[in-house]
């Protein structure tokens, strides 16, 4: 078994979960009402409209008013949610229903404030009338559930709110730009007429990542001083300052947006503790099936094991989870006629070349680089130094199945240092969950893998068993995922931490309902 390294819920019966290995006593998923729906949009190339944010939310309305479940009736058609069920104009009540969380229905500026949520949930937002959200130029941001089971505040985007205006579409100076994860990106195109008049030589870029995105790739490099590669999804502030003649100089500000379709999982942790750092691994188990989790390489568990380019080098090799014929039905493999939507051609540390090699597209499920030691100190992300996540892909996810998705501490590497893993999820480019740093305890803490839960002791490794995401499908044509974090104890929100020993024999909790 043991390896070298050579070469949300949605509609929940309220029974409680049974467990199926060997975990923590009273281990279950979140309790009914701890509804966690994710967001959905939708990322393009560079200087595209960007997505749309997701119709999704808490199917009985959480605590708010104006829920599917809490309409007044009145004579104001617009308080009613089945009256304007796809959210396309301002109304008078904020409404918490599937089809309108992440919009703000009321037009005050602020996003589902009267609606519940799960802790480490999170979903796309939109400030303003939601009937701008398509437009071009107009990008929703991320609001996330805090620990109190309420919606924070909608952060980044570009709004239909003073003073972003996004309807008025002016794209003359400086204005947003969206991409896919790898994608060597020309940030002087988001400049516009801007960067004119520059004295040559003086112009420079600098890009702040999002929350959890460490360490932050440099600009240029050895490539244009102007281009830059995320390998991570979120929001990206970039910062573009030029000289003038007489020595002064302007600047300027802009959001890039970078996304993916389908489902993207990265996991993160600390790479700047000492030594060549600790092993942590993603899992990714086969949508709606309960086989027991595999560290061999087994194909119902996706993993570094039997899911990088390695493996699908091989005949018949990796997983063989999806028998459709194209997209958007769930595909093996599939060769995108956009370039730039083969994210794994442009994957890190050389594997993108190994993926275009091969010349059959991506598949799906996928890892693609698995992430065993780097250099936090290297900001250049073609080094293959660079500390890249590890991150899992499913770009054409099916409708109404359960992912189950889980984090090995693989070794220590002799080190003494506690590890804190990240998992963030996203969905049609959206985050969905933010878990780890977030979402678990009572008070809430972070999740912590002490240095001897990666030392090979007796039961083995720790594997946190973290989540399910499913996908669904909104009456107004939206695609949305529902998250749902899996605890031992939901009354504390103790994560479900079990041993690789015991994973082995096991599934862990059963699936909810499918949504």
């Amino acid at each position: 078994m043991r390896r070298s390294r050579i070469a949300i819920l949605m509609f929940v019966a309220t029974s409680a979960i049974a467990c199926g290995l060997a975990l923590p006593s009273g281990c279950s998923a979140a309790p009914n009402g701890d509804t966690g729906v994710a967001g959905a949009g939708a990322a393009t190339s560079t200087g595209g409209t960007g997505g749309t944010a997701g119709a999704a939310g808490s199917p009985s309305g959480g605590g708010g008013e104006g829920g599917i479940f809490d309409v007044d009736g009145g004579p104001d058609a617009k308080d009613d949610a089945t009256a304007n069920p796809c959210g396309t104009e301002c109304g008078a009540k904020e409404l918490c229903d599937p089809e309108h969380v992440g919009t703000d229905d009321n037009c005050n500026g602020l996003v589902d404030e009267t609606c519940d949520c799960a802790a480490g949930v999170a979903h796309s937002c939109f400030k303003g009338d939601p009937s701008y959200l398509a437009t071009p130029g107009c990008f929703p941001g991320t609001m996330k559930c805090t620990e109190n089971g309420n919606w924070g505040p909608c952060l980044g985007g570009v709004h239909a709110t003073p003073e972003d205006n996004c309807f008025m579409n002016d794209g003359s100076s400086c204005h947003p730009l969206s991409a896919v994860p790898f994608q060597n990106i020309d940030l002087k195109v988001g400049t516009g007429s801007f960067s004119a008049g520059a004295e040559p030589g003086t112009e420079v870029w600098t890009v702040e990542c999002p929350p959890g995105v460490s360490p932050c790739p440099a600009v240029g490099g050895m490539a244009p001083m102007d281009d830059f590669k995320p390998l991570q999804s979120g929001e990206y502030k970039v910062t573009y300052t030029k000289g003038l003649p007489g020595g002064a100089t302007a600047s300027c500000e802009y959001p890039l947006f970078v996304g993916a379709p389908g489902l993207r999982v990265e996991l993160s942790w600390e790479h700047d503790l000492g030594g060549d750092g600790v092993d942590l691994d993603l899992h990714l188990h086969q949508p709606q099936t309960t086989t027991p989790w595999s560290f061999d390489g087994d194909k119902q568990d996706c993993s570094w094991t039997n899911c990088t380019i390695t493996q699908f080098k091989l005949p018949s090799g990796g997983p063989d989870w999806f028998d459709g014929a194209a997209p958007p039905d769930p595909v093996d493999w599939f060769l995108d006629p956009i370039p730039e939507r083969n994210t794994c051609y442009y994957a890190p540390h050389g594997k993108g070349q190994e993926w275009q090699a091969l010349g059959k597209g991506c598949h799906n499920p996928r890892i693609d680089l698995d992430n065993i030691q780097c250099d936090p100190l290297v900001l250049d992300v073609e080094d293959d130094s660079f500390c890249a996540p590890e991150n899992a892909n499913v770009d054409y996810p099916p409708i109404g199945k359960w992912f189950r998705l889980g984090v090995h501490y693989f070794s220590n590497h002799a080190l003494g240092y506690d590890v804190h893993p990240r998992l963030l999820v996203f969905c049609e480019g959206a985050l969905a969950a933010d878990l780890g740093p977030g979402g678990f305890y009572d008070p809430e803490s972070p999740v912590t893998f002490p240095a001897i839960d990666g030392s090979g002791g007796p039961g083995g490794n720790v594997f946190w068993l973290a989540a399910d995401v499913a996908f669904v499908e909104g009456s107004c044509g939206t695609r949305t995922c529902v998250v749902r974090p899996l605890y031992a104890d939901a009354a504390t929100r103790t994560p479900l931490l079990t041993k690789d020993f015991a994973a082995e024999l096991g599934f862990g909790p059963s699936y909810a309902p499918a949504p």
